[in-house]
């Protein structure tokens, strides 16, 4: 098992448009991985992504902007956002999968 299937399933994850979580990996690998494996593969990633050009953004940016319109549609009374509660939930899964990992590191 290396790093590359890792990566291979964030960049589908992302360009499906879903924020690529440790569960959210774990649960497409082709085989069991040891969590430090996994957070260090992850990791890397998202650093790749961080040196990408920033025409990525961009890009994501248009094709985002129809939904941010129809959201601001919506009163707030309604309740949050999706944004706001996919904010929250990606913020949740990584406070998880920092617990997840203290638990599983050697004492």
């Amino acid at each position: 098992m290396s790093s590359s299937e890792i990566h291979q399933i964030a960049s589908e994850l992302k360009a499906r448009g879903i924020s690529p979580t440790t569960a959210m990996i774990k649960a497409r690998l082709s085989q069991p991985i040891p969590m430090a494996e996994l957070l260090k593969g992850l990791s890397q990633w998202k650093q790749a992504q961080l040196k990408a050009p920033q025409a990525e953004p961009a890009q994501e940016t248009q094709v985002q902007a129809p939904c941010a319109q129809s959201d601001s549609a919506t009163p707030e009374a309604d309740g949050p956002s999706l944004q706001s509660l996919s904010d929250r939930l990606a913020r949740l899964e990584q406070k998880l999968d920092h617990l997840l990992a203290l638990m599983t590191q050697p004492r």
